[in-house]
């Protein structure tokens, strides 16, 4: 065998007519084994060798061809089914986004792969106990909970589409939207005007105007440069945005994965100008809020405790008698301000939405909203229309 095409240290890989791999090895009872797959890899096809090797040295073999006949009356596991569905998903046709995919990841890995589901076959998954890791897992956080549990249902209800399972035993009504412990804190339109004027250093001014004014998501509005600004100021176009994960800055498309356009309201506009012209560097790169401690991009933890909550403080919102809002319920003001003036179909546009339900949040609970439906009623019952 010496100098054979395909042979190696130990074991044989040769390339198909195909183009794929496949591995073979003399096992320990003298009997030519072979992959129960090929590959499209001859790395991997390299690696079933080096598993299988070392197998034998632990004296922990058994022939492949009789562990693949156990699986298969086994049944794939949950456990062994999740990340191949994690690595394969698409959203809208394109792979997952960093943040989403390890998203998904963590929340599999955590609270479904080690847990009884997550080592029972998919064929033996039922209502039941599909009931019984829901009512054990993140009871105290509902809103993970919600996403614990919609993965498990994509996922199930791929394994139906794959032929693993009849149907989807995840059928528990209403389990994948959270209920909201927490309440958005939506300031009026005077307190944003003065939240803009007292946070220091000056030159956030104008990021409250932005983020109350025009929706923008945290990471779309850290993420904006000099070269995003319009003429005159009159409009942003949000083509990024930036996440943090796993210690890792990622800049990818918005969250949508559709740019947009925001048109600026005029009274933001002269912040805006001020802003590039007192604050922000001269090349078309420059961010328009860059981080006062170093990093690639300002982060939410450090601008809440260091500029964002002193100025809260000083307009009077101290947290006790008067709540506090966050910083990402400035996008909620945004919303709500939208919704007042614009249809449905603008809500969505202005906010980047995809979906109508998140847009219609911001219809329902439209400041005043309420009120000009009545008169408009009225209006109607006025003219005998």
């Amino acid at each position: 065998m010496a100098g054979k095409k395909g042979r190696r240290g130990w074991g044989f890989v040769r390339r198909l007519p195909s183009g794929r791999y496949q591995a073979s090895y003399m096992g320990p009872d003298l009997v030519r084994h072979r992959a129960p797959r090929t590959y499209t890899s001859k790395l991997d096809a390299e690696r079933w060798l080096a598993d299988e090797h070392r197998a034998i040295e632990r004296d922990e073999w058994t022939p492949p061809a009789q562990r693949e006949t156990e699986r298969k009356a086994r049944g794939i596991t949950l456990a062994e089914y999740g990340p191949a569905w994690v690595e394969q998903r698409t959203k809208g046709g394109q792979p997952l986004k960093p943040r989403t995919k390890s998203h998904y990841t963590a929340l599999f890995d955590e609270h479904i792969k080690p847990t009884k589901l997550g080592k029972l076959a998919l064929k033996d998954i039922t209502p039941s106990a599909v009931r019984d890791w829901h009512a054990r897992t993140l009871a105290d956080k509902p809103t993970y909970r919600a996403h614990a549990y919609g993965l498990l249902h994509s996922m199930l209800a791929t394994a139906v589409t794959d032929g693993h399972i009849a149907v989807n035993p995840a059928q528990i009504k209403g389990a994948a939207k959270a209920s909201r412990k927490r309440q958005p804190v939506i300031l009026d339109v005077a307190e944003v005007g003065q939240l803009a004027d007292a946070i220091r250093p000056e030159k956030f001014k104008t990021f409250i105007l932005i983020a109350a004014w025009c929706g923008l998501r945290w990471g779309e509005l850290t993420e904006l440069r000099r070269k995003d600004v319009g003429q005159g100021c009159a409009e942003i176009s949000v083509w990024r945005a930036v996440t943090h994960r796993d210690k890792a800055c990622i800049i990818d498309s918005p969250k949508s994965g559709e740019a947009r356009k925001v048109v600026v309201p005029p009274h933001v506009r002269p912040a805006l100008q001020h802003h590039l012209k007192a604050h922000v560097a001269k090349d078309a790169e420059a961010l328009l809020f860059p981080p006062a401690r170093g990093g690639c991009h300002l982060r939410d933890k450090v601008f809440r405790e260091s500029y964002f909550d002193r100025a809260l403080t000083e307009i009077g919102r101290d947290g006790e008698k008067k709540p506090r809002p966050t910083i990402h319920d400035l996008r909620h003001f945004a919303g709500t301000q939208t919704a007042r003036v614009g249809n449905l179909v603008e809500t969505m546009g202005r906010l980047g939405h995809k979906t109508v339900q998140a847009s219609l949040i911001y219809q329902q609970i439209a400041s005043g909203r309420d009120a000009e439906v009545a008169e408009g009623l009225s209006k109607l019952a006025e003219n005998g229309n």
